[in-house]
């Protein structure tokens, strides 16, 4: 059989094992292993120790997924995400680093590209990330120890691009470490098992760094466009009942409409409007989730800027797959 053969092959293998995951088929919840489904209103529970927070551009009816698994001085999870935008993130003496586990290369990160990087994040990184689709990831959480090449990786976050049979490896050690945990948790059970799991998996992911070409610092035309967007998000929130047009918003930020819609487009994915809507309407629904105390829908719209309840409806509905009144009440329905 001719190297092309071989190559064919191992890519369908791992796409069938990709597609496996995808779905979680291999995977079910055991004494190692926690399992859970979440709605797009609680998956920040998980998002929590990373200090980030998660606005969906499109809900849908996306199955969102998490596996966790702990071991002792590090957690591996298995995540299947919705498309969205990431602001944040904080990791107070530690780090996540994060490896693609779906064939996804259309996210950005502060404008940059990810492809199909590691990312490796650690202390306090001002990131928004756009995940125009769902992703499908590992994330190893821990606090780095006192070593190469760990030690060369200063706060804020790092795109790895490790050579391909390395980071396939590091694919293959994620897929089984999860499996072997749903399957076979009381191999889990004993210290050894653990360390060496442990230890496995930071090799792994040394490797992954020791053969890896790290992306460059962000350019000076990104870290304005950063500034700008960030800029531009504090004037939206400081009063959510106004809502400023592009031009207004471009001139209170300081800077041309092309600029700002460039600036958007490149760190958002999408234009200064519809990212003005998408914050509305995620505290909107936050707001409704709540209860909303004894506000109705029609308050609620009105104090974010949604003065024509028909299309706030048809907009909010578009976003969430529901009607504002079905969230209120569900919610409602949820405290008595």
């Amino acid at each position: 059989m001719d190297q092309g053969h071989l190559d064919t092959g191992r890519d369908g293998a791992q796409k069938l094992a990709t597609d496996r995951l995808m779905s979680f088929q291999g995977l079910k919840p055991s004494s190692a292993l926690e399992l859970r489904a979440y709605d797009i209103d609680h998956f920040g529970e998980t998002e929590r120790y990373a200090g980030a927070s998660s606005m969906p551009l499109s809900a849908g009816a996306i199955a969102i997924m998490r596996a966790r698994l702990n071991l002792p001085s590090l957690t591996l999870s298995l995540v299947k995400t919705f498309p969205r935008i990431i602001r944040g993130y904080q990791l107070s003496n530690a780090a996540a680093f994060v490896v693609p586990m779906d064939h996804v290369t259309s996210a950005r990160i502060n404008g940059q590209s990810m492809g199909r990087s590691i990312v490796v994040l650690r202390g306090g990184s001002d990131c928004v990330v756009h995940e125009p689709e769902g992703r499908l990831i590992g994330v190893v959480y821990f606090t780095p120890p006192p070593r190469e090449p760990w030690s060369h990786l200063g706060d804020g976050y790092h795109l790895v691009n490790p050579t391909p049979d390395v980071l396939a490896s590091l694919r293959r050690l994620v897929s089984v470490t999860l499996e072997t945990a749903a399957h076979d948790p009381d191999f889990l059970n004993a210290p050894t098992s653990l360390t060496a799991v442990e230890q496995s998996l930071l090799s792994t992911m040394e490797a992954a760094l020791r053969t890896s070409t790290i992306g460059g610092p962000v350019s000076s035309k990104m870290k304005g466009y950063r500034r700008i967007v960030a800029d531009m998000e504090r004037l939206i929130q400081q009063d959510l009942t106004i809502w400023l047009k592009t031009p207004e918003l471009a001139e209170q930020v300081g800077v041309s409409v092309r600029t700002l819609q460039s600036a958007t487009q490149a760190i958002c994915g999408i234009s200064p409007h519809r990212y003005s809507r998408v914050l509305r309407l995620w505290s909107l629904r936050k707001q409704l989730r709540v209860g909303a105390g004894r506000r109705s829908v029609k308050a609620c719209a009105i104090a974010h800027g949604f003065w024509h309840l028909g299309e706030f409806a048809a907009s909010y509905r578009a976003a969430f797959g529901e009607l504002p009144s079905e969230t209120l009440q569900r919610a409602m329905q949820e405290t008595i």
